[in-house]
């Protein structure tokens, strides 16, 4: 989708929307929400919050989604999420919550383009909230250390495929959560995926991992946490590094 095409998508869902008596408000979020993380790949992600109960009928009767004629896949996320992509490869993704609910779900950037009901107060605590448990814990580093041996161990046990999830996956993860945490005033950050946008934000750090992840599982894991060193340690000198240094030990001892 054009820049255009897709503002036209989202007027017209909103315009959908406004006319169901029992939605009482639209939430659009990520891309859909900020203009400037667009491009032809994004696609439209938003919440729906309608009166209570009224939920099952909108996940039934999806008349009220534009181009529902032209649906050619559709994945149900519970309780009332789902993903579809339409037959010219356009992606929706969207839950419905009622106003009880909304609570539970997660949010990074927004717009608010319906609201009939504390909508936006309500989406803006749901925000806070999210901020607030992204915020890395005081065992993050120990648990980084924990999820790099767990890869040794199942790469030494032959459980290759395991490992590299361990490594390329988890560790990846957690290793970038504590980076993106110490980094409170980057407002390109995706709050929710520490991986999202990293070859913009840091092109250098996504190159290092990218090359870390061709290597065996004991080297990838010793440059992981020379890599949390680097990046972390002078702004964090209190965390457990002696833990680091103690896991590079065993690693070094079976490599």
């Amino acid at each position: 989708m054009d820049a255009a095409q897709f503002d036209n998508y989202t007027e017209r869902l909103r315009a959908s929307l406004e006319s169901i008596r029992e939605v009482l408000g639209l939430v659009v979020l990520g891309s859909t929400a900020d203009s400037t993380l667009r491009d032809e790949w994004s696609d439209h992600d938003f919440w729906i919050i309608t009166e209570v109960g009224a939920q099952a009928a909108l996940l039934e009767d999806l008349t009220w989604l534009p181009d529902y004629q032209n649906i050619a896949l559709t994945v149900k996320h519970l309780p009332h999420g789902r993903t579809i992509i339409f037959r010219n490869r356009h992606k929706v993704e969207f839950a419905i919550f009622d106003a009880t609910e909304v609570g539970s779900g997660k949010v990074d950037r927004y717009r608010v383009l319906i609201d009939r009901d504390r909508v936006a107060q309500l989406t803006a605590a749901v925000d806070e909230e999210t901020r607030r448990q992204a915020q890395a814990k005081p065992d993050a580093l120990e648990n980084l250390c924990v999820v790099l041996w767990s890869a040794c161990e199942r790469h030494m046990r032959g459980e290759l495929l395991s490992a590299r999830q361990y490594l390329d996956g988890f560790a990846i993860d957690r290793l970038l959560s504590l980076i993106s945490s110490s980094e409170p005033g980057d407002k390109r950050k995706d709050v929710l995926d520490a991986r999202r946008r990293l070859e913009q934000r840091s092109p250098e750090l996504a190159a290092e991992l990218m090359a870390v992840r061709a290597q065996p599982v004991p080297e990838a894991a010793l440059q992981l946490l020379e890599i949390a060193e680097r990046e972390l340690k002078p702004k964090a000198p209190t965390l457990a590094w002696e833990k680091v240094t103690m896991v590079k030990g065993w690693i070094l001892s079976v490599s």
